[in-house]
């Protein structure tokens, strides 16, 4: 007979009252979220893999509410891969409401608007409120995909967005101290409204726009800018900068309502 040793937990030295490894696997579900852990590794495949997992399990929290962890989900990956799409369409799925036969018949509107809150928080009170103005929808309605989709992708477009014209205002601060002359804020805002106007009505086109901001096209205009520049300089603060910028994007942004 197997001699039996007991413990604190109880006996062990038995095969017999011993758990194996796949079967305390399969009981806790462990085997399944590593399982989709690697899966998601794999679609997405980040620049840093183990701050990405950790970020993954952080969204397994039971703690966090809904809507943190769909933009927890939403941040898994960047708007510019196809894994966004996924991403974007199990936070919808995770905050939306279910019929029956759990098919998602929408997303509640106050729910929506939170999470555009959430993805919107970084920026200036200013542009916050107007972005929430175009795109957020009434309490009791009922969001479908299509438009969680648009505004979600807007959101965090537009983020890239004023990231890149944040950029722009501080090559033109020469101290870097937030006092850069008007006059060249004002030539590169122009330069910013001309791309961002010729482009199509969508966030994708409008931020490839910002991108594409042909230098000679910026050197040119900052040189007449120079030439034309009183001696008593007025300033544009970097708030101001951006605020402006965003209205620009915001020209091209269709609303929801």
């Amino acid at each position: 007979m197997a001699e039996k040793r007991k413990t604190s937990t109880g006996i062990i030295g038995d095969d017999r009252n011993q758990e194996s490894d796949r079967h305390f696997l399969e009981r806790t579900s462990v085997n399944n979220i590593i399982k989709d852990m690697l899966a998601k590794v794999l679609e997405n495949r980040p620049a840093n893999p183990v701050v990405y997992i950790a970020e993954y399990f952080e969204n397994l929290d039971e703690k966090s509410n809904k809507v943190t962890q769909a933009h927890r989900q939403l941040l898994l990956t960047h708007h510019s891969r196809p894994a966004f799409e996924n991403n974007v369409r199990q936070a919808y799925e995770s905050l939306g409401v279910h019929r029956a036969n759990r098919s998602t018949l929408g997303v509640n509107g106050l729910v929506f608007t939170e999470l555009l809150q959430v993805i919107c928080r970084d920026f200036p009170e200013a542009v916050k409120e107007k972005v929430m103005k175009k795109l957020a929808c009434r309490d009791w309605e009922v969001v479908t995909h299509d438009v969680f989709r648009s505004a979600i992708f807007t959101c965090f477009v537009l983020k890239d967005f004023l990231q890149e014209a944040e950029s722009l205002y501080w090559s033109i601060d020469l101290k870097h101290n937030g006092e850069a002359d008007k006059v060249l804020c004002d030539a590169v805002l122009h330069q910013i409204l001309i791309a961002v106007s010729s482009s199509e009505s969508d966030p994708k086109c409008v931020m490839d726009a910002g991108y594409s901001l042909a230098p000679d096209r910026l050197y040119m205009a900052l040189n007449k800018a120079l030439a034309n520049s009183s001696t008593g300089k007025s300033i544009m603060p970097c708030e101001e900068f951006i605020i402006t910028a965003a209205d620009a994007f915001l020209l091209k942004v269709k609303g929801f309502k």
